[in-house]
């Protein structure tokens, strides 16, 4: 892999800003959330408004409906954040309308786009510290992998976010996106998702996006990360990893819309499970799931709820990505560091691998697909969460 550490080259001086790390935007926004949304906005407006307009058009042509499929495709979105917007909390509401205002994209168009990620799934996660690290730092990688023939990555940007009142933080995300995917807090407390389809779902809950940005927003601690999660109305079957650096420790947290089962490193719960491949002092997933319960609701791995008993996980999310990073995590066991997260990256990402990032306090690594070569397969840029957070205090 190639590292790109070159300085930041200034674009405007105000505190909400935009600079830029090679062709990689850093977005600076600091306020209400009508202020953070507007200044976003006002900052890419441009690629805010093709970001949308090729996502969605893309998204309208996938369903393969044919003469009607904008018609089904808005209809489907519009069904699933109508449901979901009285547990929208009112200050990503504000965010929103303020993003339209500063860019000119309807309300209505930034709501289905971020309607779509509870509909999309794969990725990977792995997290590891202590004994399986070079010197017992946190490591925590995770592959974005939905569909790069979309073009999102052509407008891939790191927000470092400071919202009034909560704690600030920073995303790896896209124009005209607010929700988060994969992102790391003033507390060090990183979180990356897995798309794990179940047959428990339900658009009565908040967005998934937004419950991630919540963590973020209002966790100290990992324990609370994990029960922000945990008591949370969900929507559809996730399964998160969460890490803090400081003291390192991770979890694995495994969830349809109304079950929710966290596992520590090396848990217990694993040992009965023959497809698991627990590692001490790291936590990994990829869709499958190691809860039983869990496991006979999904869909995801080859599972059929409809058939009675747990189906042996098949396909590349358990082939390829689950047992991929396991293996190299014992590959590298013990000397596990931020570059050797990257090549267990590239192992296991598919051709829809659209991000891939690595965090290790105070340090984060970014890379984005280019065209159709694979996000982990292109530059990663270093940046410096610490100092990101620090401007402007």
């Amino acid at each position: 892999m190639i590292l790109v550490t070159c300085n930041l080259s200034l674009v405007t001086a105000e505190a909400a800003h935009v600079e830029y790390q090679e062709e990689l935007p850093i977005v600076f926004l600091e306020g209400s959330p009508y202020e953070l949304g507007r200044q976003h906005g006002e900052l890419l407006r441009e690629e805010v408004r093709q970001c949308v307009a090729q996502v969605l058009s893309y998204f309208r042509r996938y369903l393969k409906v044919p003469l009607v499929n904008r018609w089904a495709a808005d209809w489907w979105l519009d069904r699933a954040w109508a449901q979901g917007w009285d547990f929208l909390p009112e200050a990503y509401r504000e965010e929103l309308r303020g993003l339209a205002q500063g860019s000119g994209v309807p309300l209505r168009e930034l709501a289905r786009l971020h309607a779509i990620p509870d509909r999309t799934y794969s990725c990977a996660n792995v997290a590891a510290w202590g004994r399986a690290t070079s010197s017992g730092r946190l490591v925590h990688s995770r592959n974005l992998d939905w569909n790069i023939e979309v073009g999102l990555q052509q407008f891939a940007a790191v927000f470092v976010v400071k919202p009034s009142g909560r704690r600030a933080f920073v995303n790896a995300g896209w124009a005209g996106f607010i929700g988060v995917l994969t992102g790391i807090n003033d507390q060090a407390i990183s979180i990356g998702q897995v798309g794990a389809e179940t047959d428990d779902i339900s658009a009565r809950g908040i967005p998934m996006v937004f419950l991630m940005r919540r963590v973020l927003e209002d966790a100290s601690a990992l324990d609370q990360a994990v029960e922000i999660i945990r008591t949370a109305p969900r929507t559809v079957g996730v399964n998160y990893v969460i890490a803090q650096a400081e003291p390192p420790r991770a979890v694995a947290v495994e969830t349809t819309h109304r079950q929710a089962v966290v596992f520590q490193a090396d848990d217990p719960k694993e040992a009965g499970v023959s497809y698991a491949r627990p590692v001490p002092d790291a936590v990994l997933r990829a869709d499958t799931a190691m809860d039983p319960g869990i496991r006979a609701r999904q869909i995801a791995s080859g599972g059929d709820p409809k058939r009675p008993g747990l189906e042996p996980p098949s396909g590349s999310a358990y082939e390829v990505r689950y047992l991929g990073q396991a293996a190299g995590l014992m590959a590298h066991y013990g000397r596990l560091d931020a570059q050797g997260a990257m090549q267990i990256a590239q192992a296991v990402a598919p051709g829809s691998n659209m991000q891939s990032v690595v965090f290790a306090w105070p340090d984060m690594w970014v890379a984005n697909a280019q065209g159709m070569t694979r996000a982990a397969q292109t530059p990663y840029h270093r940046l410096n969460v610490e100092e990101l957070l620090r401007r402007d205090d």
